[in-house]
């Protein structure tokens, strides 16, 4: 059965499994197909089991009837399982045309006026950050087909899919924007993408607020620094994706840096579920990504500004400059701000480890 077309569906040659055997098309399985399209006419064996009752058609729903369904020599019915082909299939790029961009993703599952979530489209940055995410995803092949197979909120889709392609979610006024943590510029798949990596602000002692709530008489570095143990960081990594070319088998792949493990040993966590994917480029390299950020950005920095530096968001990068942390002008990334009753904010920030100003 395929999602694609005008309507609800369009039925194609994917796969059809039943009773341990594989058939391409519904025809093949000896199935009849309905699309999901408005008015859409009902079953004809249905429609004519009694005249005098209405039949339904099911209206915007795509499904399948067995019309007769041929049993074979067994009275139970068999377990029926498809292949679909999502709306966005096709978009992840040529090295992958049975996937998704997961901007496109997004914005179906937020907007669609049938089956999303609701969210007002003019709040989502479509042709900004959710379209150079996009860029970046398929420059680093990361195409995706996502599975709605359980019930939790969209934002906890949305969250899945951040953490699988590296990215982080930022409001940035009415805006709902996704910015990629990478650093380095891409070239694949038929897409390139550079990262915005200008600076906003350059502080230093004089930017910074004390953090006691006297003022002046605190000695302390207003710039706390918090190094996570190498030691402990995580160097191997294993993701779950679904094998696309296995009948969607549930699939593991893993990655690991040999150094960190020669000089630390091994460093696991449990594996993170990543059914997004069913291809294991995609999955290997959603891994290798996230394994990276475990291992390499340790050290993390809190400060205080006043009030003019309200424009700020997580994901600016700022340049700070601590004589005692033997910072000058050390490029960070803004991870979080809060604001207090006075209007000063907290920020916490993270390392750009390799970038220099």
């Amino acid at each position: 059965m395929s999602f694609t077309g005008s309507v609800y569906g369009d039925f194609g040659l994917n796969r059809i499994w039943a009773n341990g055997g594989v058939a391409f098309g519904l025809g093949n399985a000896g199935l009849n197909g309905y699309a999901g399209g408005d008015g859409q006419a009902a079953d004809p064996v249905f429609a004519s089991s009694d005249v005098n009752q209405p039949v339904i058609g099911y209206s915007g729903t795509c499904y399948v009837t067995g019309t007769p369904l041929n049993l074979g020599s067994s009275s139970a019915i068999p377990d029926i399982s498809f292949e679909i082909t999502g709306f966005e299939s096709g978009t992840g790029g040529p090295g992958f045309p049975d996937d998704a961009r997961p901007d496109l993703i997004l914005t179906d599952i937020l907007t669609n006026p049938r089956y999303g979530a609701g969210f007002p489209a003019a709040n989502l940055d479509t042709g900004g950050a959710l379209a150079d995410w996009g860029n970046y995803c398929q420059a680093a092949q990361l195409a995706m087909s996502l599975l709605l197979d359980k019930q939790q909120p969209a934002a906890r889709w949305i969250e899945e899919m951040t953490q699988l392609t590296v990215s982080a979610v930022v409001w940035s006024g009415i805006l709902l924007k996704i910015i990629p943590y990478g650093d380095q510029a891409l070239s694949a798949n038929a897409a390139s993408w550079t990262p915005n990596l200008t600076w906003h602000y350059s502080l230093g002692d004089g930017d910074f607020l004390p953090w006691s709530e006297g003022g002046g008489s605190d000695t302390s570095d207003p710039v706390l620094l918090t190094r996570s143990d190498p030691a402990q960081a995580t160097n191997w990594l294993s993701v779950e994706y679904m094998d696309a070319g296995n009948s969607y088998n549930p699939q593991i792949i893993a990655v690991f840096d040999q150094g960190t493990i020669d000089q630390y040993g091994v460093r696991t966590e449990p594996s993170i579920q990543a059914h997004e994917f069913t291809n294991p480029t995609s999955a290997t390299i959603s891994a290798q990504l996230m394994l990276q950020r475990r291992l390499y950005v340790r050290n993390t920095y809190n400060f205080k500004l006043g009030w003019k530096y309200a424009l700020l968001e997580p994901m600016d990068i700022v340049l700070i400059t601590d004589a005692a942390l033997g910072l000058a002008a050390a490029p960070v990334r803004v991870t979080q701000i809060a604001e207090d009753d006075n209007g000063a904010l907290t920020v916490t920030a993270e390392e750009i480890p390799g970038l220099t100003p």
